[in-house]
């Protein structure tokens, strides 16, 4: 795995929450390491959505993609880690491949952000998307965040059940043509 402090790894970004930063273990045991997304990630970015099924893009954007672009990439990765946060999961191997991201975006004038998570399909069922989650709602709640909010296909039961699970309050909503709104109060995660 590369380590962010050595002499190859460019300088963290202006505002880069190194904190986040630590080895965690999957549910089977692997090490994975979490930590803030950087602009020198867009080749992963791009491989990680790349290497997606189609199921689980669908799943994430509710519409089919085929490609991502690098504009698309930078887009994702241009992070002031206030207004918008993106935390990956990285495995343990040389490339230090990236298998998931949980991100948030602020809504604007508010104290609330939109947030998503998506987690490469051979990694679901390890626990990742639950410690990512855990991670940038964490980050979320020190940047003075009081809730997080998501949306989901309402055809999604697995993440619907996923976000019960975590927390979350559950709700169609009126009008939307199938979409469920997820939502958590930060003052309710636990550390």
């Amino acid at each position: 795995m590369s380590d962010s402090s050595s002499p190859s790894a460019p300088p963290p970004p202006p505002g880069y929450p190194a904190g986040l930063e630590r080895i965690w273990q999957a549910a089977d045991g692997t090490p994975v390491r979490i930590r803030a997304l950087r602009p020198d990630d867009v080749e992963r970015e791009i491989r990680f959505i790349e290497g997606l099924s189609p199921e689980t893009l669908y799943q994430r954007t509710h519409y089919i993609v085929r490609a991502v672009s690098r504009s698309d990439a930078n887009r994702l990765l241009d992070l002031d880690y206030r207004d918008t946060m993106a935390v990956g999961a990285f495995a343990a191997d040389p490339d230090e491949r990236l298998i998931g991201v949980s991100r948030y975006a602020r809504i604007e004038d508010t104290d609330r952000a939109e947030c998503a998570i998506v987690v490469a399909d051979e990694w679901h069922g390890r626990g990742v998307g639950t410690e990512l989650m855990r991670s940038l709602s964490l980050a979320a709640r020190e940047g003075g965040y009081v809730a997080l909010e998501g949306s989901s296909l309402a055809a999604n039961d697995r993440i619907q059940a996923w976000a019960r699970r975590f927390g979350f309050e559950v709700d169609v909503e009126p009008n939307s043509g199938g979409q469920v709104r997820i939502t958590i109060d930060l003052s309710s995660l636990h550390a």
